[in-house]
């Protein structure tokens, strides 16, 4: 559902559909506070484990929302303002209630509901603006003898009546009284006893009045704007708790049932939206209309979705988008692409969208401020406008493959969480670690040649275990009870880990093999929810074994490292738990090892396992000493990381130096690349001898590769000693070289791989930032030419860099130039593209006016945390934008919604900063601002300082090995260039003395 969004991974931070291919929206306080968990529970039991991880999880969870871009953190339990400060005495980190309480009791069990809503954008007599009427009336089943009291939830409401009676004559139920618990949000009411009959229907009617808030949850309101002038609309999203904030429910997802809904809406100013078709229409007073809609099918609280917005649609078919009248031109792509897919994911599940009788269309909504990335209402999936208007001449490949990949994922909810529910919040990953898959598998079905499978490994599979290398991970399958515990599994274990188990299961049994399962297990579970079990049970009809091989990759946390020893009969293969801080966990865990492998080219297509579920495993191969490589995981298909002995690494090494890699697989490079810095991190291997194995990429003109080092290199150059920043730079220089001379600083042809076009716009991007003459001026140029003449736009694959060093290398007036584009465009996505080159601004002056901008309303809420993101990722910006947080941190607070948002921003800065002099300033705001940030942004500083030191101390303990290997680098490069002009200058004199 939520896309993509986001993710717990120590790589640079990046805004999907920007161009970058890393996954999306990642902010940097999040691995701090991962990572910080791993090394303060460092050598510890897992007792101590457990009890680090409880003192400390609401931060943890809290970070995880904001990383991910899946909740609005205004709606947290633990709230804090600039008007009113939390004290330490003030805040209970541990629950307060019992784990149990926060769960709905089995007694009774709804049927159906009918929600009727009339809504408020304005103020009328004796009703408040953005507040709305309602009336609720639920059909329960009593399921036990000596019920006396109905548990359901509610939230943010005022009920002004309530009364429960007997469905067939209407007899009511004698009432006692009502209770509430704030914390759990669970709703007694106490009844009579033996007025309720078990196997009998009851109806729970209930009237109250909510309220339309601006957090992006429950039934919220937003806004456009029309010649300057606000236009309101109210839209929803009740992933995965916020339904009871519309109406009274219960708000699991294991209660499926049907809904109807009637919106009391003024048509001459409004259009009404559902699940379903509106079947009937009638006028009622004051120039409004009750319109009502069909029947959904069954299905949980947390799919029904409505809008009620002067929204226009644009359709084809079955398939159809809803947008405001000013962006309805920017909506063809996604109806196109949309209907293509919903066709093609149908055929996949052998089950087309409309067998489901109550769903005759899907429509596709816009929405101006929208937590998530996307949101899989059946019937009426909801987005963010950058993540489904699409506009060919301004957003690049990537943004528009990111349409038609969240378009994807969301489409496949509609079998894998719509028609197939997860039982609880503990089993996430059956709904989106299937819409994960699909969002990359399913898009390849229509796009073939955008090598989505080969994207998959690094932005999946190798972003998953930068979470889940942690010590604070969890497994996929993970018991959760409260609101905050199942909003933090909408995670990048839930999301990729779980896409990427399905990808090693479907290897595992064959493509053939796996499609057939998933077509019956989604025929036995329509309509209903599904716990793992009944998955595997499925699975063990076509392979024995399935269920054996996939229970520990769900059950367990984290993945193993697998070391490769060679001997003279072959090799030894070893797997233990890796931990990415260098650390052993205390509990021994084994997984079952898809092992496949290669020893020249050939094999590397052969990606069918053998299963090897040991501690220890020898592979036989008589001429180990002979073969070029021995490389493990072909095609990087298992989930593991890979370690070889030094002979095997030295081939490996040899090989990629060779001619065309020695054959070795593309995955497999970037598979190589990934576990070298990883391994480097973790200090399993040391940094010179990978960096000394990494510079076969002065050869590597592959994405996949790159992707992954530049991925592995962000999180390293921070933590280059200052002093040698310099070395590290042309190191990287060296190695960019030949690849910047063959992506060239210019716009893609009609011709162009669509990898190479992501190629180059990584490559211009570290190039340029890093001070590669050329791409510097180039970019330059562009960027004048563009500000001089802005009716021809730059290219929007090379917009992000132009914008960027436009910026960079400019002055307030390039940053301005900027800004009135993101203030005047009309298409989202080139206001990301604007917000991002404004991020790179480098100065103090243009810091504090894009700090400025996100604290005002120019940049909306859900776009405040990934503008802070791009920032995080500029580090000539860390200081200024440290000053500016500490200065006007009550602004700041005021802005994003507590003081909470501004010690997230300050601990990424001090992930990321190398100054000591930033840390010290910020330290003493800290200290002397303890009672207005409150213990919960008190201790997440304090968190980003032991961040701060131990990449301190990180950098110290490696800088003797990096800088040797670098000086020797610089050293030979210098050498070799001193040859080359000797050579050169003795040719030219013997082309002069002999007149060649």
């Amino acid at each position: 559902m939520r896309h993509i969004v986001l993710m717990l991974v120590q790589l640079p931070v990046k805004l999907i559909g920007l161009g970058q291919a890393v996954p999306p929206t990642i902010v940097c306080v999040n691995s701090v506070i991962v990572k910080l968990l791993g090394q303060c529970c460092r050598a510890k039991t897992q007792k101590v484990l457990t009890i680090c991880h409880l003192a400390m999880g609401t931060i943890v969870q809290i970070v995880i929302l904001v990383s991910l871009g899946l909740a609005n953190l205004q709606r947290s339990t633990v709230s804090c303002t600039p008007l009113h400060s939390q004290l330490f005495d003030e805040v209970d980190l541990q629950s307060r209630a019992q784990l149990e309480e926060y769960r709905l009791n089995d007694d009774v069990w709804p049927t159906h509901y009918d929600i009727e809503i009339k809504p408020y954008f304005e103020p009328e007599p004796e009703k408040e603006a953005f507040t709305f009427d309602a009336t609720t009336t639920i059909a329960v089943t009593v399921l036990k003898d000596n019920v006396t009291q109905i548990k359901l939830h509610k939230a943010h409401m005022n009920v002004t009546d309530w009364r429960v009676m007997r469905k067939s004559n209407s007899m009511p139920v004698g009432k006692v009284n009502e209770t509430y618990n704030e914390e759990t949000q669970i709703w007694t009411l106490n009844l009579k006893p033996s007025e309720l009959v078990k196997n009998v229907e009851y109806n729970i009617v209930v009237n109250y009045v909510g309220r339309m808030e601006e957090d992006m949850g429950g039934f919220y309101r937003s806004y456009f704007k029309v010649n300057g002038k606000q236009v309101w609309l109210g839209s929803t999203q009740f992933e995965q708790t916020e339904a009871r904030r519309a109406f009274p429910c219960f708000d699991e997802p294991r209660y499926k049932t049907t809904f109807t809904l009637k919106l009391d809406y003024k048509p001459d100013e409004y259009n009404v939206y559902a699940n379903t078709p509106i079947v009937n229409s009638v006028p009622t007073r004051y120039n409004r209309t009750l319109a009502s809609f069909g029947i959904t099918p069954k299905m949980s609280t947390y799919l029904l979705a409505f809008i009620v917005a002067p929204y226009e649609l644009k359709s084809s078919d079955v398939m159809g988008v809803l947008a405001r009248p000013e962006a309805l031109n920017q909506t063809d792509y996604s109806v196109q692409e949309g209907l293509k897919l919903l066709k093609a994911l149908g055929n996949w599940v052998d089950y087309p969208f409309n067998s489901v009788p109550e769903i005759t269309r899907m429509y596709m909504a816009a929405i101006p401020d929208f937590a998530a990335g996307a949101m899989e209402n059946w019937g009426l999936i909801t987005y963010r406008e950058s993540s489904l208007l699409y506009v060919e001449e301004d957003a690049t490949s990537m943004q528009q493959q990111r349409i038609a990949s969240i378009i994807s994922h969301e489409l496949a909810h509609q079998w894998f969480g719509n028609l197939v529910t997860c039982e609880w919040w503990d089993v996430t990953w059956l709904n989106e670690g299937f819409a994960t898959y699909f969002e990359y598998f399913g898009t390849a079905l229509v796009e073939p040649l955008w090598e989505l499978d080969v994207q998959f490994v690094v932005e999946k599979l190798q972003a998953a275990m930068q979470t889940d290398g942690s010590l604070a991970t969890h497994a996929m399958t993970h018991t959760v009870y409260t609101q905050t515990q199942a909003a933090a599994m909408f995670d990048a274990i839930s999301y990729n880990k779980g896409g990427v188990v399905l990808r090693m299961l479907e290897h595992y049994l064959s493509s053939d093999v796996f499609q057939a399962a998933i077509r019956e297990y989604v025929k036995d579970r329509q309509f209903a929810t599904a716990r793992p079990e009944q998955l595997f049970t499925v699975l063990d009809k076509r392979n024995a074994n399935a269920s054996a091989f996939m229970k520990p990759w769900t059950t367990q946390p984290g993945f193993p490292l697998v070391t490769v020893t060679s001997h003279g009969n072959g090799v030894t293969l070893t797997q233990k738990r890796f931990i990415a801080n260098g650390t052993d966990a205390e509990e021994k865990l084994l997984w079952p090892l898809p092992i496949t492998f290669a020893t020249k080219e050939s094999e590397f297509e052969s990606t069918t396992p053998t299963i090897v579920s040991s501690e220890s495993h020898n592979i036989t191969l008589a001429n180990v000493s002979d073969v070029a490589y021995f490389i493990l995981n072909n095609q990087q298909v298992g989930y593991y990381r890979v370690n070889y002995d030094e002979a095997l690494w030295e081939k490996i090494g040899a090989a990629l130096r060779s001619r065309a890699f020695g054959g070795i697989h593309v995955l497999n490079r970037a598979q190589i690349v990934d576990d070298l810095l990883n391994l480097a991190k973790a200090d399993v291997l040391g940094y010179g001898k990978v960096l000394d194995l990494l510079s076969y990429l002065k050869q590597e003109m592959e994405y996949a590769p790159w992707l992954a080092a530049f991925n592995g290199f962000a999180s390293l150059a921070p933590r280059i000693h200052p002093d040698d920043e310099k070395l590290f730079t042309q190191y990287l220089m060296d190695i960019l070289t030949d690849v910047y001379e063959y992506v060239k600083f210019q716009a893609p042809t009609q011709y162009d791989r669509r990898l190479h076009t992501y190629l180059r716009r990584l490559v211009l991007d570290w190039t340029c930032r890093y001070g590669h003459d050329d791409c510097s001026k180039s970019a330059v140029k562009e960027f004048e030419r563009f500000r001089t003449n802005p009716g021809v736009k730059v290219h929007p694959d090379l917009r992000q860099v132009v914008y960027c060093e436009g910026v960079r290398k400019g002055s307030s007036e390039q940053f301005d130039f900027l800004l009135n584009i993101f203030l005047t465009t009309n298409v989202a996505t080139e206001q990301q593209l604007t917000l991002f080159g404004m991020s790179c601004a480098p100065k103090e002056e243009t810091v504090n006016k894009f700090m400025n901008l996100v604290s005002s309303a120019d940049v909306r809420s859900q776009d405040k945390a990934s503008a802070l993101s791009m920032l995080l990722n500029n580090q000539h910006a860390l200081e200024p934008a440290a000053s500016y947080l500490v200065q006007h941190s009550a602004r700041w607070a005021e802005a994003h919604g507590g003081y909470r948002h501004v010690a997230m921003a300050l601990g990424g800065i001090l992930g990321r900063v190398n100054d000591v002099s930033v840390r010290t300033s910020i330290e003493q705001f800290a200290e002397a601002s303890k009672d207005v940030l409150g213990r919960e942004a008190y201790e997440l500083i304090a968190a980003g300082l032991m961040q701060f030191d131990y990449n301190q101390n990180f950098t110290m303990n490696h800088r003797e090995e990096i800088r040797g290997f670098l000086s020797q680098k610089a050293g030979s490069g210098a050498s070799e260039t001193v040859i080359y002009n000797v050579v050169v200058a003795l040719c030219v004199t013997l082309a002069v003395v002999f007149r060649v």
